[in-house]
């Protein structure tokens, strides 16, 4: 990215496992940080920052995305394959920027070296 200054404006979409919303708007509440929770605001007011629930992320788009904890929102579907497509929705939904943030390994469909088959 960039050199110094401040952070580009545009939509930031905190895209997190279904059970941890109310953790991450918690923690982004302690931190100061003004944001919307997607499935539980009415759209009455535009945050620059949303925090989405894996299961609604299909279909929205934003500027920059973070993902957290990828190995959890494959682990909340019934089975890995759905999970992975979860997944790759979350992954997805960045125009310009994509971070993820885990303390659990990653699936390893996405630390495979190659294809698989």
């Amino acid at each position: 990215m960039g050199g110094g200054g401040a952070a580009a404006p545009g939509s930031v979409g905190l895209i997190v496992p279904d059970a941890r919303v109310a953790e991450a708007s918690a923690a982004l509440g302690r931190a100061g940080l003004e944001h919307g929770v997607l499935g539980v605001d009415h759209g009455d007011v535009n945050h620059q920052i949303d925090i989405v629930p894996a299961s609604v992320a299909k279909g929205l788009e934003f500027d920059r995305v973070v993902v957290l904890e990828p190995a959890q929102i494959v682990a909340a579907e019934p089975d890995e394959r759905t999970g992975l497509r979860r997944l790759y929705v979350a992954l997805t939904r960045a125009v310009s920027e994509l971070d993820v943030i885990h303390s659990t390994p990653l699936p390893a469909d996405l630390t495979a070296t190659s294809p698989a088959a």
